[in-house]
This record gives C-alpha cells, sequence and structure tokens, in this order.
C-alpha cells in the first residue's frame, strides 16, 4: 500500500472511482456522466489522475468512439499520462497523439518527420476527423 502526504485525498479519489466503475461497469458514458456529477476540482482531480485510462477520459470530452484500434492504444495508458500525450495509432500515413493540458483535451497529427496538426479543446477530436478526412 501507497502511503502520500495528501491528508488521504488520493485514497478517497480511488474509492470514489472504485464506486463509480462498479456502478458503470467499464461503460464510458456511463462514466462520464457519474463524473459529470462531482464537484469540478475532484472531476479534474480524477480526470488527470491514475485511476481512469485514457480511452475513459477521451470519451468524457469527446463522447465518441474513435475505432477499435485507437481505443486499444488509449486503454493501456492511464490518465496520468495525458500530461505528455498517450498514442492513439495511426491514421492513414499520419500517427495520433491524445493529449490533456490544464483541463482542455487535444489531438496532435504527426507523419513520418514532423507535427502537422494540433487541435485543442471540445471540438478537437472532430477538427482531427476532418483534416483526416481532408488531407488523408
Amino acid at each position: 500500500m501507497l502511503f502520500g502526504d495528501d491528508g488521504g485525498r488520493y485514497a478517497d479519489l480511488a474509492d470514489l472511482v472504485e464506486g463509480i466503475l462498479d456502478r458503470c461497469d467499464d461503460d464510458p458514458a456511463c462514466i462520464a456522466a457519474e463524473l459529470n456529477t462531482l464537484e469540478p476540482e475532484t472531476r479534474s482531480d480524477i480526470l488527470s489522475s491514475d485511476l481512469l485510462n485514457a480511452w475513459q477520459v477521451f470519451w468524457y470530452f469527446f463522447e465518441s468512439y474513435p475505432g477499435n484500434e485507437h481505443v486499444e492504444y488509449l486503454v493501456f495508458h492511464s490518465a496520468g499520462e495525458l500530461a505528455r500525450g498517450v498514442p492513439m495509432g495511426d491514421a492513414g500515413i499520419f500517427t495520433l497523439t491524445f493529449f490533456v493540458k490544464s483541463g482542455q483535451p487535444g489531438i496532435i497529427i504527426e507523419d513520418d518527420m514532423a507535427e502537422v496538426a494540433r487541435f485543442s479543446g471540445l471540438s478537437s477530436w472532430s477538427d482531427t476527423k476532418k483534416f483526416l478526412e481532408n488531407e488523408g
């Protein structure tokens, strides 16, 4: 068991998330709905912690299914990794990375050489899909 100097906050958050996951049975729409009932600070702490995975956070922000390959990548990364970005796999000739900075989601699109586009905010997934339709 890990002990921290957070006054038991992590343990409280872990118990809260465990209850949500038990009630929702890993349904991302249910998890998002439960998160929306929480105080903003608590919700923010959970969305940036290792208590959820990146797929659950992706759904929370975008309410969209990006495809099996992308979900497979996101499931294997914790939400705590989103500050530096987590891979979503390939989309045609591009590689996608999902990130959350200052509570705002975003997607980076790269080719083999460099970043070709970056979208931020709640429309970043729809903006990414439009970009891929036009450029891919």
